[in-house]
């Protein structure tokens, strides 16, 4: 890591817009650390995808707020930019929950207010397949269904951060055109780079910019390369999106796990309708990149011309941007 490359982490604000910790009431949230101790500033947590039921995801917040509330020496559960902001100065983490898909909400609307009122701050329309709200990357794609729209409209009256990872073509797009706040992709890459069901077109990337919102580089090999972590290619999909859209619209959204091993081993293979045939969920030993490969993204994004400022967006500022405007 280059001088100018330390400096400009240790000063700037990182926030990793989604974790691929897996939700249950069972984790141990001391692996947070390993975010504090890599500088990060925020994080959002999965507290519940479709694979689980409401009541699951319940049990996992209950879980996750109680233990953030006891460790509050070096965690804040955060609800708003101010609480981000706060914590930054007192050297702790923030951490606001997110929901993948809307199984959670078991049919009702009442759902949305809930889970913001329990701190979850971003929600995803679909994990891989269909529900009553949305289509899945991974299945027939639907669009957004009117249950969907509903769900945008109260998410924006709300101040929760609009999510179309994981979601098909038509719903992204359907979701972008509803929502009245900027929309993310929290955690997708670029089709264009490496072609792959979970990875999104360039008329998705340009729907999102043109929404003010931020598209997440994800960590995990199969998404970035044929289980290729190198910071060369990571650098290669912030590169693509930033020429295409501008670097305003760029951010990180690791989907990792410091237990990603475990995670990826035990959990795609219990259910191959979520995690398909043909798409690369069987590679043995997925790689997965995180917080620790941050200063190398930083010394790639400069040896690629990517000027201190643009820099400081990917790392955090482009999504804080996003937040303000969602949360509010």
């Amino acid at each position: 890591m280059s001088r100018r490359s330390e400096d400009l982490c240790s000063d700037a604000l990182i926030w990793d817009a989604h974790a691929g910790v897996f939700p249950s009431p069972q984790v141990d949230l001391s692996l947070l650390r390993d975010w504090r101790d890599h500088k990060a500033n925020y994080i959002s947590i999965n507290v519940g995808f479709d694979v689980m039921d409401w009541q699951q995801t319940l049990q996992t917040l209950a879980a996750y707020r109680r233990w953030l509330l006891v460790n509050d020496d070096h965690f804040v559960l955060a609800g708003t930019i101010a609480d981000v902001v706060d914590a930054r100065a007192q050297g702790k983490l923030a951490v606001s929950f997110d929901i993948e898909g809307m199984n959670a909400m078991n049919g009702d609307i009442n759902m949305v207010s809930l889970y913001h009122g329990l701190g979850v701050r971003q929600m995803l329309f679909a994990y891989n397949l269909n529900n009553e709200a949305a289509g899945g990357c991974h299945d027939t794609d639907t669009g957004l269904t009117e249950f969907g729209r509903d769900i945008v409209r109260e998410m924006n009256r709300l101040g929760m951060i609009v999510d179309c990872s994981h979601a098909a073509f038509q719903t992204t797009m359907d979701i972008m055109e509803t929502s009245s706040k900027p929309v993310v992709f929290s955690h997708s890459n670029p089709t264009a780079i490496w072609d792959h069901q979970r990875n999104i077109a360039d008329e998705q990337i340009r729907a999102c910019a043109q929404t003010g919102g931020v598209v997440g580089m994800n960590g995990m090999g199969i998404f970035l390369g044929d289980n290729d972590i190198s910071s060369e290619t990571i650098v290669r999909h912030i590169c693509y999106v930033s020429d295409l859209v501008g670097p305003e619209h760029v951010g990180l959204g690791f989907d990792y796990s410091p237990d990603m091993d475990l995670d990826v081993g035990e959990i795609l293979k219990s259910r191959p309708d979520y995690w398909p045939a043909g798409q690369q969920y069987d590679t043995p030993h997925i790689k997965h990149a995180g917080p620790p490969q941050i200063p190398a993204l930083v010394d790639n994004m400069f040896d690629r011309g990517f000027s201190e400022g643009e820099v400081r967006g990917v790392l955090g500022e482009n999504f804080q941007r996003v937040a303000s405007a969602a949360w509010a």
